[in-house]
């Protein structure tokens, strides 16, 4: 049995950890990071949900009502909270991260049923909107997350410590990228010109604040800034690499940023996948811990990995993408047949497992990934 095989296989019965039936205030089945949580959480819910339909496409019926869970809790201002639980909202996330719109489109393509979104449209179109009504600067015209836990990288040493809505930061804007380009391909798919070219213009608009504000043309790396300052924050983390798998970087620029920060061992590539924070930086740790935040100071995460797996494809690199799908399928495989269940990051340079036992959710993706990155397959593609 090849390693695809295996780690498909090992990852088959895992995925009945993380589908609920609708329960209370949550009025379609959803998706939860298996093990012991029972909330649909919003990019754990559409990687997971992206997860299950690149494999069966009929699995994207999950994806549909992840996306209706959150179209159905839109307020009239356009806030969408993003942890929703069966007793109700909580509050420990802001407005929820922006993988709406995609998870609308990736889920109608799967489906090939577009007709369920349009009695929806106006209430996605508040919830895109929403954070450039309420949390844009105006003279970069670039997004600032509400705080770390918002990111959803807790501890990303690109934004924890500093004030609210005080970082316009590279991850976050390019998620907004992607929301734009798929809510122009709603638009078109509904029939709706107007609305298709506007988001189109959005998604070119932003796409030219992100790489005059953010990309560093000396360094080859995008870095957040302070919104107060307009000061580069020079921290080579995760949420520099988002804009590469956002599908907006030119490819010679892209390829540049891969050869220098991605490949480069003493940089982002580790022996067991890609660093969160660069080797060379100060705060560079593997420490296991859950409280106060997970960390995302240097652990490989599978859902990383999987990102930049198809980021090295998108760019040229498909022999190294492999290789990271490979990696990715190993560490996985490893601790499943190790403990029983998965970790949500481990050890960059040994591969042990770290936080969270029994996670599941986006590591679902190294299912998929291997035989994906060799017909050259990215299911993320817009």
């Amino acid at each position: 049995m090849t390693l695809a095989d295996r780690i498909r296989e090992a990852l088959r019965e895992k995925k009945t950890l993380v589908k609920r039936p609708k329960k209370g205030h949550i009025a379609h089945d959803y998706l939860v990071p298996g093990g012991p949580y029972n909330e649909q959480w919003d990019w754990d819910g559409f990687f997971i949900g992206m997860a299950l339909a690149s494999e069966i496409s009929s699995e994207a019926i999950y994806l549909k009502n992840w996306a209706l869970n959150y179209l159905e809790h839109v307020r009239p201002d356009g806030f969408t909270p993003g942890l929703l639980t069966p007793d109700g909202i909580d509050k420990r996330l802001h407005h929820m991260k922006p993988f709406l719109a995609q998870g609308c489109l990736f889920a109608s393509r799967f489906l090939d049923d577009f007709s369920w979104l349009a009695p929806h449209l106006d209430r996605l179109e508040r919830s895109v909107g929403y954070r450039e009504r309420k949390f844009f600067d105006a003279g970069s015209g670039l997004g600032a997350w509400h705080d770390s836990m918002e990111s959803g990288a807790d501890n990303n040493v690109a934004i924890l410590g500093y004030p609210r809505r005080g970082v316009l930061a590279a991850d976050l804007n390019a998620f907004l990228y992607r929301e734009y380009v798929a809510m122009a391909m709603i638009a078109q798919k509904l029939k709706d010109r107007k609305k298709s070219l506007r988001y189109g213009a959005k998604a070119r608009d932003l796409k030219k604040n992100i790489l005059r504000y953010l990309w560093n043309e000396e360094e080859k790396i995008f870095y957040n800034l302070e919104r107060k300052t307009g000061r580069r924050i020079k921290r080579a983390t995760y949420a520099s690499l988002i804009p590469l798998w956002s599908g907006m970087v030119p490819y010679a620029k892209g390829r540049e940023m891969i050869k220098r920060w991605i490949l480069n061992p003493k940089k982002l590539w580790a022996p067991w996948g890609i660093r969160t924070l660069a080797a060379d930086d100060p705060a560079y740790n593997q420490v296991n811990m859950i409280k106060p935040h997970s960390n995302w100071q240097g652990p490989v995460w599978p859902l990383v990995n999987s990102l930049t797996a198809y980021i090295l494809l998108d760019y040229g690199f498909r022999r190294e993408a492999l290789r990271l799908a490979e990696k990715t399928a190993r560490l996985c495989l490893a601790d499943i047949e190790k403990t029983g269940g998965m970790h949500e990051n481990y050890n960059a340079d040994t591969g042990e497992p770290l936080a969270a036992p029994d996670f599941v959710s986006w590591n679902l993706l190294a299912g998929q990934i291997i035989p994906q990155v060799r017909e050259g397959i990215n299911p993320f593609r817009l």
